[in-house]
């Protein structure tokens, strides 16, 4: 049966990609330079990162952080309205997106399209998921929204499946991945958790370490101004974005906080809604990680509590969701569970898997029940 479905899941998975694909094939057929023919980005969310490299090679890392003078560049380059856009990373990411402004656009979209690909196999296989597993999530509904919309998720969620992969204390690919990951915390932030119930005294201080030293790099190269930026005009913003802001973006993004925004229509209630739902789950959560030894185990926890507690991200950083439930699924389909169980199982695993698409036709239609459809499989887990 384990066998039967990651075949059939795979066979949907294909399928998927074939649709998408030729989808994508019709948008791009209109396209003209940077842009979609009905006047979008292409690549949606990339023009910030190529903007992003393009200011820190030419000297303007100070403005990077103003998003009103982050945008007056951007519309130097797409000299139309494309709405807000903000680098919302710390400035320690800059030291590793300035090489993407050495290239033109397109080679530069491609580029980081292959590495956040790479990054996705590579840590699915260091977890041990096997070769079916990895061309699931691979190709994926979530990595190949993360591709259509130049976005990241691709990238932290391989260095995530890294950061959990680690079997000893101080592992380097577990601890560098997880310092990396502080460029985009919302994904990491669980795995102190983890170490800390494991005791990997090393993992912590050396990880630490590491960030504190990609930090201080920041400090001789671009100074104090970008941090302050960052936290004092970037940051609130992104913030009022969050809470008060209106659009497509809200129909992407599966967390507590935006289901009980759309439910509620108030970001204050809604945050501290989400702060009380957070909570519990992180009480299950170290709950069962003390009870429970198994590293594969633990590692689906990380995966889905991380989709329940952050209140920030989107459907193409759900590959993280996708690879948890893969590692659910391997408990269950075994010859000791009951069949009508594992169909049970594998349905659940589907809608996980499918979730990148289908929460934005459940968000639209007054329906954001994205978290009920992630919180069984943490308790699976």
């Amino acid at each position: 049966m384990a066998r039967t479905f990651k075949l059939v899941l795979l066979a949907l998975t294909l399928l998927h990609a074939a649709w998408f694909g030729f989808n994508w094939s019709r948008e791009l057929r209109g396209a003209a330079g940077f842009l979609h023919a009905n006047g979008t980005p292409l690549a949606g969310d990339f023009i910030n990162m190529w903007s992003a490299a393009q200011m820190a090679l030419g000297g303007m890392v100070s403005d990077i952080y103003l998003p009103e003078r982050f945008m007056a560049f951007e519309r130097t380059i797409i000299p139309v309205g494309i709405g807000l856009r903000l680098w919302a990373y710390p400035p320690h990411s800059l030291l590793f997106v300035w090489p993407l402004g050495l290239i033109g656009f397109l080679p530069a979209l491609v580029v980081w399209s292959v590495l956040g690909f790479v990054a996705l196999a590579f840590g699915a296989r260091r977890l041990r998921l096997d070769s079916i597993e990895t061309a699931i999530l691979v190709l994926s509904p979530a990595a190949l929204q993360c591709l259509y919309y130049g976005q990241t998720g691709n990238l932290a969620s391989g260095l995530l499946l890294v950061a959990l992969s680690g079997r000893r204390d101080g592992d380097p690919p577990s601890v560098l991945a997880t310092a990396l990951l502080t460029m985009k915390p919302q994904i990491g932030f669980l795995m102190p958790a983890l170490w800390l119930v494991r005791r990997q005294w090393q993992s912590i201080s050396w990880t630490l370490a590491i960030s504190l030293v990609m930090l201080g790099l920041t400090l001789p190269l671009y100074g104090a101004g970008p941090w302050r930026d960052y936290v004092g005009a970037t940051l609130p913003k992104l913030n009022s974005l969050e809470r008060e802001g209106s659009g497509p973006f809200m129909l992407m993004i599966p967390s507590t906080f935006m289901s009980l925004r759309i439910l509620t229509g108030d970001g204050q209630l809604a945050s501290w809604l989400h702060l009380l739902a957070a909570a519990a789950v992180v009480a299950v959560l170290l709950w069962r990680l003390v009870k429970i030894s198994d590293p594969l185990r633990q590692a689906a926890m990380i995966l889905i509590a991380t989709v329940l507690v952050t209140p920030y991200l989107h459907n193409y950083d759900l590959a993280i969701l996708t690879a948890g439930a893969l590692l659910v699924a391997r408990r269950f389909f075994t010859a000791e569970t009951p069949l009508v169980r594992q169909l049970n199982i594998a349905m659940m695993v589907i809608l996980a898997w499918g979730l990148p698409n289908a929460v934005v036709g459940l968000n639209g239609a007054g329906l954001p029940i994205a978290p009920l459809l992630v919180l069984p499989l943490l308790f699976l887990a």
